[in-house]
């Protein structure tokens, strides 16, 4: 990344000073390599910043990305959440109905052991009356009824007799049926027990089947917001490097103009001669006019073009305050004169400053020096004359 060459401000502090130092001694201490080197240094920090931003693009166009998987991970997961509490009620459902069944199999256990021991109890009685008849033979029955003092009596000792033993016969054959009843009863419970113990067991399963994807999706949707902050850390990063650039290339650029001006001291004019117009303006450049105000190759042409060879002094037009000396995109090195009023001066595509930020200039001082640099196709001079803000044809106020 980008970051990685950043400059600390200890750093810049001390390249600026050592420029400044070699700046402030005599006119003879630097040279045109000193202001090369100045400019590349400015251009450098410069194209940083420019490379700084194509890294923010694609880190943005990375988060917008990851922003769109986020989304749609948020819908699966919610999905995902919503089928998991929905499988978990079903089987919260089936394990009460489970537990009814096993409910009514316990009572239906407890059920036939009460009638296994009734039927215990009512086998034993009949056993040992068999046991008795059996002991004593028929014959006791036969005294019982032959004691009889009427035949009206025999009769009814008869019936009483065979009442007895149907009672006896019919309380065992009732205890046998209930035995059976209770048995298929219970039967059919623990067959549904049985199915429903599968169910249960069948949605468990599949409870944690979608609990473990939706633990997958979650793991995801944090990886993906980690990544989101990664990279929103990493364009806060590039944008603090991109300060520190800003901050270089300005104090190489301001470096750059003093060496200009030094060297223009020595052997070149500082100043450009011509009378000014009724408005105060002077031309900025002695040479050929190749451009003027208006639409050009289908777009608008805010300034004339001043055909000069390199390094050709650029004059200010008028008086003022020079309030951008720097790189400004297609206009390349750029030098914007305040003249007050909300009238300025622009004049692009320099090769060199011979002024700086802040600095009083007067009408004819040398303020860069001409070139070629941002969207040009040959050495010229863009003049512009702006009033506040918007530009007007200069070619009125020239004399």
């Amino acid at each position: 990344m980008l970051s990685s060459h950043s400059l600390p401000r200890r750093t810049i502090a001390l390249l600026v000073i050592l420029i400044m130092f070699a700046v402030a001694g005599p006119a003879g201490a630097v040279t045109t390599k000193d202001l090369k080197a100045a400019q590349n240094k400015a251009k450098e920090n410069r194209e940083k910043i420019r490379e700084g931003d194509a890294d923010k693009d694609n880190l943005r166009e990375d988060i917008r990305d990851a922003d769109l998987q986020l989304s749609a991970t948020q819908d699966g997961l919610e999905e995902l959440e919503e089928q998991l509490a929905e499988t978990r009620a079903e089987r919260d459902k089936i394990t009460a109905k489970l537990n009814g069944l096993r409910a009514q199999l316990a009572s239906k256990e407890a059920e036939l052991t009460v009638a296994l021991r009734e039927l215990d109890r009512l086998s034993g009685i009949l056993n040992k009356r068999a046991g008795d008849v059996y002991k004593s033979g028929d014959i006791s029955f036969l005294e019982v009824l032959f004691e009889a003092r009427s035949f009206i009596d025999f009769l009814n000792r008869a019936q009483f007799l065979q009442t007895i033993m149907s009672e006896d016969a019919r309380l065992v054959d009732g205890i046998k049926t209930t035995k059976k009843t209770i048995e298929d009863s219970r039967a059919e419970i623990q067959k549904d027990k049985d199915q429903v113990q599968k169910e249960e067991d069948a949605l468990t399963m599949e409870v944690d089947r979608v609990a473990a994807i939706t633990s997958a999706v979650r793991s995801k949707k944090n990886q993906l917001r980690g990544q989101i902050l990664s990279k929103e850390k990493l364009i806060t990063d590039i944008e603090s490097d991109q300060e520190r650039w800003e901050i270089a290339a300005a104090e190489y650029e301001r470096s750059a103009a003093k060496i200009n001006a030094l060297l223009s001291q020595s052997s070149m004019p500082t100043f450009v001669s011509g009378s000014p117009s009724a408005s105060g303006f002077i031309w900025p450049a002695a040479g050929t006019l190749n451009s003027r105000f208006g639409p050009r190759w289908g777009r608008m042409h805010n300034g004339l073009d001043i055909g000069v060879p390199t390094g050709s002094p650029v004059a200010a037009s008028k008086g003022g305050k020079v309030i951008i000396a720097s790189w400004y995109g297609g206009y390349g090195n750029l030098v914007v004169i305040d003249h007050g009023g909300g009238v300025s001066t622009w004049y692009g595509h320099n090769s060199a400053f011979s002024s700086s930020v802040g600095q009083q200039v007067t009408r004819g001082q040398v303020v860069a020096r001409a070139g070629s640099t941002g969207n040009s196709t040959g050495p010229h001079v863009h003049f512009e004359i702006r009033f506040n803000g918007s530009p007007f044809d200069p070619m009125p106020y020239l004399p």
